[in-house]
């Protein structure tokens, strides 16, 4: 995709809208996923994408972005970092208390087994927990790492941290997170 990615940078700064359907069709996933796990919210993840694709046309149309500022993924997932904690202070004194998870959901109700989607429930509902209580700073690197696959030094060149840093918080994010989940595993 390398190779691809330098010729769409290229048809964006010559005014290709059909290169704006090839950003989606690559980089959707990663930060609506990145998006989501800050937020918790898929509406607010689907909003924070859209305002980053923006955000890139806007640098685009400026002549601002070229390939020396960095890759495409990177901005985006720069952008929508920094918008989505920039969403959760706005909101943060606002925020209602979320209610107790649905156990008649019809993710539930369909799954193949009442004990296994119970378990996929808790689970899911303490890793969430679990990765609220990390810091922004640590939350997006073990998200960026081991949810969307990314190497320490892409997460070090996208959040402008040494690859030291990065390592650093993800060993510290990793320790967390073992530490909140270890008791739910003796419970499968």
């Amino acid at each position: 995709m390398s190779g691809n990615a330098t010729d769409l940078i290229q048809r964006m700064l010559n005014g290709d809208p059909a290169s704006f359907h090839d950003i989606i069709a690559w980089y959707a996933d990663d930060v609506l996923r990145l998006c989501f796990l800050l937020l918790r919210d898929e509406e607010e993840a689907r909003d924070i994408f859209q305002e980053s694709l923006l955000k890139l046309a806007q640098m685009v149309k400026q002549g601002r972005f070229r390939t020396a500022n960095g890759s495409i993924k990177g901005f985006l997932l720069t952008t929508a970092r920094n918008l989505s904690l920039n969403r959760l202070r706005k909101h943060l004194r606002y925020e209602p208390i979320p209610e107790e998870d649905d156990v008649h959901s019809p993710e539930l109700v369909n799954s193949y087994s009442p004990l296994q989607a119970t378990n996929d429930a808790r689970f899911e509902s303490r890793f969430d927990a679990a990765l609220a209580q990390l810091t922004d700073l640590q939350r997006t690197v073990i998200v960026l790492h081991e949810l969307n696959g990314e190497s320490t030094e892409n997460i070090a060149d996208t959040l402008d941290l040494t690859v030291e840093n990065v390592r650093m918080h993800l060993c510290r994010a990793r320790k967390h997170m073992r530490r909140i989940l270890a008791p739910f595993a003796g419970e499968l």
